[in-house]
């Protein structure tokens, strides 16, 4: 029933065409609006009282607490943090492949989703497309530019190399504290990306990458003669794709462990995404653990 489920969304998601009807849809299956405004630190709990001084602000004064004695008090309340969230989608070549859904308009529906939801608990929330040729970068000052976000990033052509270092540092200068999600496939992660992470996470910033993977190129079960297109400048190749499986998915597994060691020197978190599958299984997994 699950996996029926999970189908069933995915292809409705591929009917509707445009990015920003599959956003909605998403954002309407994950019951995001639903979701309570939180904030970083989950905040506004009241603590004590204490008396006013001068300088306090009015409006937080406990007017009924006052009238019960002879002086001003103040409502003590635990520090409301709100989340500045940063989004980097990876602009490059590869980024555009994966069938029936391409890894760039599967990370998209992750990122627009995650700004809809911080945005509407109250964050700040920036989205940029970058470590490839071209690059956008958005502030999301309203729910309601949800729509015009998704239009810029469907005219928004993913092309190039890989520089996922430089955008990281562009996406989180100005700030020392927040959450920095990171969607991409990760194929031309190198030790610069991983020092750029960990740089971050010195400065105060909770970092999370979500690894997306097109189905295909986790399972590997294509059978015959199959040409492999170097998108970012490689030449290209063909193989026959059944005598190589067993070496592909050894090489694989070793560069998903590159990536785990990569990320646990980082002191980041990540999550491996499959655009075979439902999108809103790392969706919640992020949500419900309210990271950071």
């Amino acid at each position: 029933m699950a996996d029926s489920q999970h189908r069933n969304l995915l292809d409705e998601l591929s009917l509707l065409g445009r990015l920003h009807l599959q956003v909605r849809r998403l954002i309407e299956a994950a019951e995001l609006g639903g979701h309570a405004a939180r904030g970083l630190g989950g905040g506004g709990d009241f603590i004590e009282h204490r008396a006013w001084r001068s300088g306090d602000e009015m409006h937080r004064v406990d007017w009924r607490a006052s009238a019960r004695g002879d002086q001003l008090l103040l409502r003590e309340q635990r520090a409301e943090r709100r989340l500045q969230l940063r989004l980097l989608i990876d602009s490059s070549a590869s980024m555009v492949s994966g069938e029936p859904v391409s890894k760039w308009r599967y990370s998209c529906w992750l990122a627009l989703a995650l700004a809809y939801a911080a945005k509407r608990a109250g964050d700040s929330v920036e989205l940029f497309a970058g470590g490839g040729d071209s690059n956008a970068k958005m502030r999301f000052r309203s729910l309601s530019e949800l729509d015009l976000r998704a239009e810029e990033l469907e005219q928004f052509a993913a092309s190039g190399g890989t520089d996922l270092a430089s955008a990281t540092g562009v996406l989180c200068s100005g700030s020392s504290r927040g959450l920095l999600v990171v969607v991409s496939d990760l194929l031309q992660a190198d030790d610069a990306f991983w020092q750029a992470l960990a740089s971050q996470r010195q400065r105060g910033w909770h970092i999370v990458v979500l690894r997306v993977l097109a189905g295909d190129e986790l399972k590997f079960e294509t059978q015959g003669a199959v040409r492999f297109e170097g998108l970012e400048g490689e030449a290209s190749l063909v193989v026959d794709a059944g005598a190589m499986r067993s070496a592909y998915l050894d090489e694989l597994q070793r560069f998903d462990g590159e990536c785990a060691e990569g990320a646990a020197s980082a002191g980041a978190r990540l999550v491996l995404c499959d655009t075979s599958a439902n999108p809103l299984g790392p969706l919640r997994q992020l949500l419900e653990e309210q990271l950071p």
